[in-house]
């Protein structure tokens, strides 16, 4: 059984203050999205930060669409704040569970194509319209023409660890490095017995 962490609202904050002078940023499991992104305060810009990679204990199908939502708008919120982020992942695994928010920028090159949200999870789920106009709102100012929206359900029977949730989530390599997954993957199946010697 792997261990849950909890992650503490101190960390969050601080993390949120210490990520200003960022480019990149991924912290996964000590702290949460929802925090994270609740201590951000509203006169604070991001000049530098291109990639923003959260876990969330949200992301889990028992949880309150309206605190999923209102965490999405808030992300959405602070990402204008942001001109040059590309790539923001807000996502949560374990066992049975994998969920992903993506906002993909298609960068400074691209002014006038659509930028792309995509959810894809172990069960489906509806983003809100608010959702869906606030990161157009993004995706505008950061020079798209709008968003499209992805979605993908994925097979909550291979999901048997927060690496299968990594893998199967396709998340970037700022997660987590490739040989790194690779291990815990492999840790993961002689644990259930089901790597082939």
């Amino acid at each position: 059984c792997e261990p849950i962490r909890i992650p503490t609202p101190d960390v969050s904050r601080t993390l949120a203050r210490a990520s200003l002078e960022l480019e990149h940023l991924s912290a996964s499991f000590v702290v949460d999205a929802d925090c994270f992104f609740h201590a951000c305060n509203p006169s604070w810009k991001w000049p530098n930060l291109s990639s923003l990679a959260l876990t969330s204990r949200l992301l889990a199908p028992g949880e309150s669409t309206v605190e999923i939502d209102d965490m999405l708008q808030r992300a959405a919120k602070v990402a204008k704040k942001m001109p040059n982020l590309q790539t923001m992942e807000i996502w949560n695994g374990r066992k049975a569970l994998a969920a992903l928010f993506k906002y993909q920028s298609i960068g400074h090159g691209g002014y006038g194509q659509p930028a792309e949200i995509t959810w894809r999870g172990t069960w489906d789920y509806a983003l809100h319209p608010s959702v869906i106009r606030a990161w157009d709102a993004v995706a505008l100012k950061h020079r798209a023409n709008g968003c499209v929206t992805v979605k993908k359900l994925l097979d909550v029977g291979v999901v048997r660890s927060h690496g299968d949730a990594i893998y199967y989530l396709n998340l970037s390599n700022t997660v987590i490095r490739p040989l790194s997954l690779q291990k815990i993957r492999l840790e993961q199946s002689i644990v259930d017995g089901v790597y082939d010697w």
